[in-house]
């Protein structure tokens, strides 16, 4: 099956379902908030949406209870298998960067020294705490998938992503004139 018509999304819900087993669309949503939610931003709505697409494709399958809440429980198939494993073996290509900070900045004359200044701060503040949680999740809580070193290394990366953002927003925040 060509994967022209699967995006990240898709590959998110193949993966977690191929990895954990069969599981809820709430499932895969609590799964993106503690992992993959950290380093690829989209709408948590597609996590609901995408499954019922996936089924329709044939990547999935789909069973629902009988009775009580009648959630449904998603599968991978086969095909949703092989759909995942070319997606993995694929080139990834270049990072997308979606930085509201540096958008703000870019538009921000540079004489106005103060709303530099706060856009800095504030930025470190926010990288500060990212970065603390990160590295609470390194050597915290055990992780939640039995494979922890694609998680570890995923972390390591936005551990050290944190850190040269507050390079930056620290080197900003220098270059600007004392108030």
């Amino acid at each position: 099956m060509p994967d022209a018509t699967l995006g990240p999304s898709a590959f998110i819900v193949l993966g977690f379902l191929n990895h954990a087993g069969p599981a809820t669309a709430y499932d895969l949503k609590r799964w993106v908030d503690d992992s993959v939610g950290f380093f690829w931003s989209f709408p948590r709505s597609q996590l609901y949406a995408e499954p019922q697409r996936l089924v329709t494709l044939g990547l999935l399958a789909e069973t629902q209870e009988e009775s009580g809440r009648r959630r449904r429980l998603y599968s991978v198939t086969d095909a949703g298998r092989a759909a995942l494993a070319d997606w993995r073996r694929s080139p990834a290509g270049m990072p997308e960067l979606r930085d509201p900070g540096l958008l703000r900045m870019f538009f921000t004359p540079e004489e106005d020294h103060a709303a530099l200044r706060a856009l800095a701060a504030g930025q470190l503040r926010q990288h500060q705490e990212r970065l603390a949680t990160y590295r609470d999740m390194l050597g915290g809580e055990p992780c939640p998938w039995p494979e922890r070193p694609p998680f570890t290394r995923t972390l390591r990366m936005g551990e050290l992503y944190e850190q040269a953002c507050l390079t930056f927003w620290q080197e900003v925040l220098d270059g600007l004139r004392p108030e």
